[in-house]
């Protein structure tokens, strides 16, 4: 895993703009009774990634390309399952495991980091961990 701040950076910004992606598509396909929870987790996301932007350009890097496959997978996965079976209540718990993994992205790659005078990026990268661990609290389980 990285160690570096801008790896870190680049790392979490990746993974948040891939789960966006998911997002941006699947609040224009959502049935109203979930739409404000998606929207809450979209508006919150998107902050975070504004956020993870303003770090990195401090390393005069911009983030711009931060987003890899797993964002168009997650966009695929959104329709297809809104053909399938609708975005309703029940597609709640795959939201649920979409933060859960994104949690362990942040998990993962910031165990190893060493944060060498970024103190203020780790204490905003947790804070960041601890909103989506509350986001994904409200959740419901399978």
């Amino acid at each position: 895993m990285p160690t570096d701040t801008r790896h870190v950076l680049h790392t979490i910004h990746t993974a948040t703009n891939d789960i966006l992606s998911g997002y941006d598509t699947m609040v224009e396909r959502a049935e109203p009774e979930i739409l404000p929870t998606v929207r809450d987790l979209q508006r919150m996301h998107r902050e975070h990634a504004a956020a993870q932007a303003n770090w990195l350009s401090r390393f005069a890097e911009s983030g711009e390309d931060d987003e890899s496959f797993q964002g168009s997978v997650n966009q695929a996965v959104v329709t297809i399952r809104d053909w399938i079976t609708g975005l309703d209540e029940n597609a709640l718990s795959a939201v649920r495991d979409g933060e859960q993994k994104l949690l362990d992205v942040y998990d993962s790659t910031m165990t190893d980091w060493t944060v060498d005078g970024d103190a203020d990026i780790s204490d905003g990268l947790t804070r960041q961990f601890a909103e989506i661990e509350d986001k994904v609290a409200a959740l419901p389980e399978r």
